[in-house]
């Protein structure tokens, strides 16, 4: 039987990682192998900054590739070839309005390089927070972020409003960002049109694939355009209801390897 698909690609939190936040090294070890055998790209397309990335792959870093800030900058080889996102006015822009309608609440920006968080914010939803970006730097002062290129906004809010400050923000400064329920209680936002599919299919063009050659693993709703995207889509058993719903199949929970033990069932038939 032939493998149907030559491209992987896998969100982290509550999917490829287990609720430790952490995944079975030596079994994806073996997975990675046996995909190289069959020239299969195995990709991480997730909310985090690869800052965060290539910790947890330090071990692979040579041997997997990223869609990182939810689609805004692609990582082929260890080196950046695409970006996309915020001026420093629009993402400060962005907070006050988020402040100014919804109530001050702990918000991160990440830059290419480093993020910065404000130091209003929570104790506790800094720790969140902070254990996302990996390098991040205090700020007291939304206006004194420096000239950067911001991939990626994160409120550490209910999620339901994702969509809400998307519609009000966009009515009020024309279509500047998108925004992903990307947790129970965080909300991300990045460039408008900017998704987890879009970085896919820029990344999957430089190895001469398509959508049509991707299985690809999801949770919750960022997931949503890159479940859409790949003709193989996998939404993890303890995943969102919305998720499920733009999924072809339910892969095991994120706490029993699922992403892992679906490729498994793929490759050993193989």
């Amino acid at each position: 039987m032939t493998i149907p698909f030559k491209a992987v690609a896998v969100d982290m939190d509550g999917t490829f990682l287990n609720d430790q936040r952490s995944y079975d090294h030596d079994l994806f070890a073996q997975v990675l192998n046996k995909l190289e055998k069959h020239n299969i790209q195995f990709i991480v397309a997730s909310g985090r900054p690869f800052a965060r990335l290539k910790n947890d792959f330090s071990e692979f870093i040579d041997r997997v590739d990223f869609v990182t800030a939810n689609g805004s900058r692609l990582i082929v080889e260890g080196k950046e070839v695409a970006v996309e996102g915020l001026t420093k006015k629009q993402t400060i822009d962005l907070v006050n309005f988020v402040h100014h309608t919804y109530g001050s609440m702990a918000t991160m920006a990440y830059g290419r390089e480093t993020a910065y968080i404000g130091t209003e914010a929570p104790a506790k939803d800094k720790e969140f927070l902070q254990y996302f970006a990996k390098e991040s730097v205090e700020i007291s002062d939304w206006e004194e972020l420096p000239d950067d290129t911001f991939i990626e906004l994160t409120f550490h809010h209910d999620s339901k409003i994702a969509g809400e400050i998307e519609k009000k923000f966009n009515e009020q400064y024309g279509n500047i960002v998108t925004t992903f329920a990307s947790n129970p209680v965080a909300i991300d936002a990045v460039k408008h049109g900017i998704n987890k599919a879009t970085g896919l299919k820029k990344l999957l063009a430089y190895f001469g694939l398509t959508g049509e050659d991707l299985i690809a693993f999801g949770d919750s709703g960022n997931d949503i355009p890159m479940l859409d995207f790949a003709k193989y889509s996998y939404a993890m058993e303890n995943g969102m209801a919305i998720a499920k719903e733009h999924a072809k199949y339910l892969a095991p929970s994120n706490n029993d390897n699922g992403v892992l033990r679906v490729l498994n069932e793929y490759l050993d038939k193989n």
